[in-house]
């Protein structure tokens, strides 16, 4: 969960010694901005099912009026950057101020249509020759314009005097994340906005920053400035014709295919939505094609932020009434930063129903989540807000989970990636061991007891397994813990196995004797 505080202090403490006010003149008049900053609340307000989930309507209200007050001495991007603090403190992924940018299609986007560009032209934010990206190892430079190549795959030490890790921290004040994965994804999405990065104390200038960069040879400074001009020669990490699997076709909602090395289906679900044929044909299709090659099936929504939701039920069904992939062993879903919205409630409804095996990272969704958002048009500056209308509950009372985890964590490492390599790919390819053994025992080491809870209820309410006893599988899992001296699992796997078993009484005796060696 975001911490409100650090939207609510950037409000109010946007450094006094920075401002872009000086640089460029006002497209929007005092009285103009004042109504953009009250559309914004009110909408906020009256639209969304909790606004004040993680604020209090008072604080809400009093950052409301300090920026009101204080937008005569601001720029008017640094009141957009103030503005977007003002929606992030809603905590919600959907709820979001897009950040009108000169190059959109080198940034970030997360909405399934268009963003409008804002009302004047002067309100679009630069962009720096560089894009970034974090990694379990830091952040790098994961794509650049043509005169900055030789930048891609350098490590980001600083920005000015800016070490990254403030910056990372400085920059969820206008993330709209709902956890610390899609913080990570959006925040180094905006390191490469330099007139944000000045707005928030990041850079002292907006015209020219100083980059610090980690390669191979020590670290250098660079001086960068935004870019001009249109259409820049823009360079990714990787040539056209060296792209790894999950990039090959990233004009496709969705598409698949059989790797005959290794046998599995390859399954690219990028958006929930209908292509050039429905998503349910797909899904039928491509269930049918790993059902007849015998295949392992790999469904990828790692570049999923959304869609649709209601036309997750195909798979899922699909999935239930194929008794030869609905097994932890056949089936692995490969998640996410980028799994998100529709995405999440497909991971949502496949945790629940299914036998699959999630493999990556956690998504950058909460499972209980609100969506669905209303688009508005602020009358004045063109900006386009939007703020979710529904909530949707995740398929278990109370769950506050900020992401959904995977059963099999795999980091995604700067070294994985410039290399082409896939990971989380190839885990699940060479995974053997799906055995309720091991999946309890990772859940448990990992204190996730909502898949502790998935594992255990699904063995008892599944018409395949309800006969079948675990509790030898947790009898085994309190002599394992307790063998490697991790007294705190062995004592949680008894007590799990007193819920589910309370008639077992070696549950109860083991907690005593872990209690008696304890003390």
């Amino acid at each position: 969960m975001k911490p409100a505080a650090i939207a609510a202090i950037i409000l109010t403490t946007l450094s006094p010694d920075i401002s872009l006010a000086e640089q460029e003149g006002r497209s929007l008049t005092d009285d103009q901005w004042r109504a953009d900053i009250e559309t914004v609340a009110s909408s906020i307000r009256d639209i969304h099912p909790r606004p004040f989930r993680n604020i209090e309507r008072a604080r809400f209200d009093e950052a409301v009026a300090q920026l009101i007050a204080a937008a005569p001495e601001l720029s008017d991007k640094e009141i957009i950057v103030r503005l977007a603090a003002l929606v992030a403190l809603a905590d919600d992924g959907h709820t979001r101020l897009a950040l009108p940018r000169q190059y959109p299609e080198i940034g970030l986007e997360f909405g399934h249509t268009p963003t409008p560009a804002p009302e004047h032209a002067s309100l679009e934010f630069s962009q720096l020759p560089v894009a970034f990206e974090q990694f379990a190892d830091g952040v790098y430079v994961v794509a650049a314009t043509a005169d900055h190549r030789e930048l891609i795959g350098d490590r980001l030490v600083a920005i000015d005097d800016t070490p990254v890790a403030e910056a990372m921290e400085a920059i969820k004040a206008i993330t709209f994340a709902e956890n610390k994965q899609l913080d990570r994804l959006m925040g180094a999405d905006r390191l490469s906005l330099p007139e944000a990065l000045a707005a928030l104390g990041i850079a002292r200038s907006a015209n020219s920053l100083t980059l610090a960069l980690e390669d191979d040879n020590g670290v250098r400074k660079v001086e960068v400035e935004p870019l001009s001009g249109k259409d820049p020669d823009w360079i990714g990490s990787f040539a056209d014709d060296k792209l790894p699997l999950r990039l090959q076709r990233p004009e496709r909602k969705f598409w698949a295919e059989h790797v005959e090395d290794g046998n599995f289906v390859y399954m690219q679900m990028d958006e929930i939505g209908d292509d050039d044929i429905p998503l349910a044909q797909f899904v039928v299709e491509t269930l049918d094609l790993a059902t007849t090659k015998n295949a392992r099936l790999i469904i990828d929504v790692r570049n999923n932020f959304g869609g649709s939701g209601g036309l997750n039920r195909t798979l899922v069904t699909s999935l239930i009434g194929n008794d030869s992939l609905n097994r932890h062993d056949r089936t692995f879903v490969l998640i996410g930063r980028r799994t998100f919205s529709a995405a999440q409630m497909l991971v949502n409804e496949l945790e629940r129903y299914t036998h699959v095996t999630f493999v990556g990272e956690p998504t950058g969704s909460r499972p209980d989540h609100f969506g669905d958002p209303q688009k508005i048009r602020l009358e004045h500056s063109g900006l386009t807000l939007r703020v979710s209308r529904l909530h949707w509950s995740s398929y278990t009372a109370f769950d506050e989970r900020d992401s959904t985890h995977p059963d099999f964590p795999v980091a995604w490492t700067s070294d994985a990636y410039f290399s082409g390599q896939d990971p989380a790919l190839d885990f699940a390819l060479g995974l053997d061991d799906t055995s309720m053994n091991t999946l309890l025992m990772g859940a448990i080491e990992r204190r996730d007891m909502q898949q502790v809870a998935r594992y255990t209820l699904g063995s008892k309410l599944s018409a395949d397994t309800y006969a079948v006893d675990i509790s030898p599988v947790l009898v085994d899992l309190v002599s394992e813990f307790a063998r490697t001296e991790d007294f705190d699992a062995a004592a949680l796997t008894c007590r799990i196995g007193l819920y589910f078993f309370p008639e077992h009484r070696g549950f109860a005796m083991a907690l005593r004797r872990l209690s008696f060696d304890e003390s």
